[in-house]
């Protein structure tokens, strides 16, 4: 009984403590490595693909046992058999830890495993027999990291209004474009808008669905609105540089400029409280996300229209407990994941206090329409870099409380030069690191409210204002709150060798490369933007460049920094774009124009060797098997042939089978297994025959291949959304066997020329239906009137032959064959044999044949005075007896 239950629950999959466990079968151990990739080019680039902690992999023998693993930090785990499975042949599952947002990684169909640098699909099948060990890689994505190489880099400068009779003119550059890859100064720059279509911005989001740029009025002190006013998001097409008003946020604060006023002096106060902050766009293309610093709420728009008319809904930002309610100041937006991060500041204004500045970071979950939770709250008077209070100037260490004024004095030191830097934090951006960092742009509201080279007024002597944001790092802490790496949360890359060359012991930082010559000591204007495929982030910058800026290194431009190292070269990495604002902010935010991921669907086409649907681990994929792909129009549009581990695919990255526009999100495709020649003698699939398909309630491990309305299995896929993998389109196929037995019933003995009758029964034992069955029966020699009432047989040339089918397990079906005996002169043993063959192979061919023996006495020619005794005394004691067998006889004496 124990062995019953315990067959039955192998059979079944269950995994059972009732099970016994399995003797220690000396095989090697699985290393399974699960990464998050990011360029769809299915091999584990170790520099851009972090591993994935806390992913769950299972083990699973051929019984139906099952060992479970947990990836550690560096998103390996090693699953060891030992005495709980056995057997040699496993299968690995590696399952998706967020379902909807995370997908198959793009995988590389080869002939081994050998290479852990080529990625697995997260089912895979290997051989530990023997003390083998194995290692794979396999990987998850979301769709939004992807891009390609060498994308277009997208920002705006900002251009001056002041003074009034020198002010930029409206025909010069805002929104403008470059290769990821340019450096130099105004290097490979596509200008695509103007002052005049869009006036001064910041925020910039893009849509990669319909590839437009999206704008957002900024408030900046010595500039003017464009068109729309201070709540306009403007849509710019790149291919045409059209750039229209996409729609007002309302209740955007009702300031205006007045550049003829001491320049504009009237404006600083609404700097970071009025108009707009940072935009960005969906993945799926589908919202627009824009904060409003005025009313302090995020808005949302529909994005796949030319125009909005009115926001899809607005959301509250929750004050997250400032000193005061009005120091509470967003302004950044990030999505990763599925989820909407907004960052700001409690400003510190209401007291004066550094001690009261503080960067918060809050999620918002689309799908509810609700702020779910705090993420990073961090206090923000930590050092950041060395102070410069030589001849009067004033560059101090820390960030500043917010303030409507030009301080005379910082940190007790007077400030009589007009050279100052009082860096007052806006937390401008925000981005998602692969490994899942936090990434974080402050901007300089000083710089923006104040200016280059502006005169006194009453309160307040001449100011310079060099930009004094940051690019900051924020990693997980204990708590799973993100910790800034000011704050100790992240590696700390600041060093004498990385900083120009000062001594700044106190200050901790991850990217040290945002610095520049002399005293500039931090030099990001607030924008950011991240390429995953590259090993770059792009962020604005004041004088990116020192060898090629012009105009004594004064202005703005963007710098790249190490995702790694955090380092750069302060001589060429950068691109030099604005010289208007001097070294106070002169460029809005930047954005990267990624294409929509790519799509990969497939996996593999396999033997199902005992006909339950599922991929069991000792199966063999089925090499050398034609896969085409079609389209809904029933065009082909790719084709490909499964390798020796039974794998295939379609995509336009690896496997190179399809073009990216044939491929495409949305639309209905169907994989066929249709080639003749697979199916034909010789052929991969000869004798074979799809399995049944959709068992169980894995899609990862049973059988997709349908054969209604087909000639042969297909699967219907259509992917939902960009770069969202389908590696569940798999094909088993059976070699169905059918245990066909036949046996033979007849009498013994008859008398010559009587009647005899044949049975013969043919059974199916299974373990499948028998679709078709045959058996041959030569007759033997001698009978005559050989005749059958059965429909499905048929007699020539002395043998019977009968056909018919389907016959089901366990069933049987009867001939009766009738002839004449014949009349010898000496006794005859009829010798009668039957064969069965089928359709499907046979796994008992001891049982196909039966044969029977009747005798037929004889009847002697004699000399009617002789008696029979006599007869046989003549013939010296010995009865003659002829043996017939079907076309054949033979004597016997």
């Amino acid at each position: 009984m124990a062995s019953a239950l315990s067959a039955s629950l192998a059979v079944t999959g269950v995994v059972s403590s009732v099970l016994p466990a399995a003797a220690d079968s000396g095989d090697g151990d699985a290393t399974i490595r699960v990464v998050r990739e990011v360029n769809a080019n299915g091999k584990w680039d170790q520099a851009l693909e972090p591993g994935m902690a806390g992913v769950t992999v299972v083990l699973t023998d051929d019984a139906g046992r099952s060992i479970t693993g947990t990836t550690q930090a560096d998103g390996t785990v090693k699953l060891t058999p030992g005495s709980s499975l056995g057997g040699g042949k496993y299968r690995i599952e590696v399952k998706n830890p967020q379902e909807g947002v995370l997908y198959p990684g793009f995988a590389s169909p080869r002939s081994n495993l050998i290479d852990p640098a080529e990625l697995s699909s997260n089912v895979e099948f290997v051989d530990l027999s023997g003390g083998k060990n194995v290692e794979i890689t396999t990987s998850f994505w979301s769709p939004e990291d992807y891009c390609q190489k060498n994308a277009m880099l997208v920002t705006a400068c900002m251009n001056a209004s002041i003074p009034v009779g020198n002010a930029s003119p409206d025909s010069k550059r805002t929104l403008t474009s470059f290769p990821y890859n340019a450096r130099g100064t105004y290097d490979q720059l596509t200008d695509l808008a103007t002052t005049a279509d869009t006036g001064t911005v910041w925020g910039i989001g893009y849509n990669k669905v319909t590839k437009q740029i999206f704008s957002a009025a900024y408030a900046k002190r010595g500039t003017k609105y464009g068109p729309g006013g201070p709540g306009a998001i403007y849509r710019t097409d790149p291919a045409t540089k059209q750039t229209t008003v996409f729609t007002r946020v309302p209740n955007p604060g009702s300031t205006g400029h007045n550049p003829g006023a001491n320049m504009d002096e009237a404006f600083g106060p609404v700097v970071g409280k009025q108009s707009l902050g940072d935009v960005d766009v969906s993945p799926d293309g589908k919202d627009l996300y824009v904060v409003n610093l005025n009313d302090r709420r995020l808005y949302r728009y529909d994005a796949t229209q030319p125009t909005a008319a009115a926001p899809k809904a607005s959301y509250p930002i929750k004050d997250p407990g400032c000193a005061a309610p009005g120091d509470w100041r967003p302004s950044g937006i990030g999505i990763q994941d599925g989820k909407v991060y907004v960052g700001g500041v409690c400003s510190a204004q209401s007291t004066g206090s550094k001690a009261d500045l503080r960067a918060v970071v809050q999620v918002f979950d689309p799908v509810t329409g609700q702020f779910t939770g705090t993420v990073m709250d961090q206090p923000l008077n930590y050092q950041r870099m060395e102070t410069n209070y030589q001849n009067g100037m004033c560059f101090g260490s820390t960030w500043y409380p917010w303030s409507n004024s030009r301080p005379n004095t910082q940190d007790g030191h007077d400030c009589t030069d007009s050279a100052i830097q009082n860096p007052e934090p806006i937390l401008s951006d925000l981005l998602f690191e692969t490994n899942g960092d936090m990434v974080v742009g402050f901007g300089d509201r000083f710089s923006d409210r104040t200016g280059w080279v502006l005169p006194g007024s009453n309160d307040a002597r001449p100011t310079t204002a060099f930009e004094g944001g940051d690019i900051n790092r924020a990693c997980r802490g204990g708590n799973h709150m993100f910790v800034l790496d000011g704050n100790g949360g992240c590696k700390n890359n600041a060093s004498p060798a990385t900083n120009g060359g000062h001594d700044e012991p106190n200050v901790r930082e991850y990217y040290p490369g945002d610095w520049s010559a002399g005293m500039h000591r931090e030099i990001s204007e607030g924008g950011l933007a991240l390429s995953k495929v590259e090993t770059t982030i792009p962020f604005t910058a004041m004088d990116p460049n020192i060898s090629t800026t012009p105009n004594g290194w004064t202005g703005s431009g963007v710098r790249w920094v190490d995702r790694t190292t955090g380092t750069a070269n302060a001589e060429t990495d950068g691109n030099y774009l604005n010289d208007d604002f001097g070294k106070s902010r002169g460029i809005a935010d930047l954005e990267v124009m990624c294409d929509e991921a790519p799509l990969q669907i497939g996996n593999r086409v396999w033997k199902d060797l005992d006909e339950d649907g599922i991929q069991d681990p000792g199966e063999p994929g089925l090499p050398g098997v034609t896969v085409n792909l079609y389209d809904a129009d029933g065009n082909k549009i790719g084709t490909t042939v499964t390798n020796e581990r039974g794998e295939y695919y379609f995509d336009s990255t690896v496997t190179k089978n399809v073009k990216p526009e044939d491929l495409q999100y949305g639309k209905t495709y169907t994989i066929k297994m249709d080639n003749p020649a697979d199916y034909q003698a010789g052929g991969p699939l000869d004798g074979w025959k799809p399995t049944r398909p959709n068992q169980g309630d894995n899609d990862q491990v049973d059988s997709n291949g349908e054969t209604s309305g087909n000639a042969f299995p297909a699967i219907e896929v259509t992917p939902k959304g960009a770069g969202q993998n389908d590696h569940g389109a798999d094909f088993g196929f059976t070699n169905p066997q059918a245990d066909l037995s036949v046996i033979k019933i007849g009498p013994a003995k008859v008398g010559p020329g009587e009647d005899i009758e044949y049975q013969i029964l043919v059974t199916n034992n299974g373990p499948n239906t028998a679709t078709r069955w045959t058996i041959t029966d030569p007759l033997p020699d001698g009978i005559t009137n050989a005749r059958t009432s059965n429909a499905d047989c048929g007699i020539a040339a002395g043998t019977l032959t009968c056909s018919g089918g389907p016959l089901a397990v366990g069933e049987s079906h009867t001939i009766t064959v009738r002839a004449s005996a014949p009349v010898p002169e000496q006794t005859v043993i009829l010798d009668n044999c039957v064969k069965v063959t089928g359709t499907e192979p046979d796994p008992n061919m001891d049982n196909n044949d039966s044969c029977v023996q009747t005798e037929v006495p004889g009847v002697p020619v004699m000399n009617p005075a002789i008696g029979g005794a006599a007869a046989a005394a003549a013939l010296g004691g010995f009865l003659l007896i002829r043996r017939r067998r079907g076309n054949t006889s033979a004597t016997a004496v």
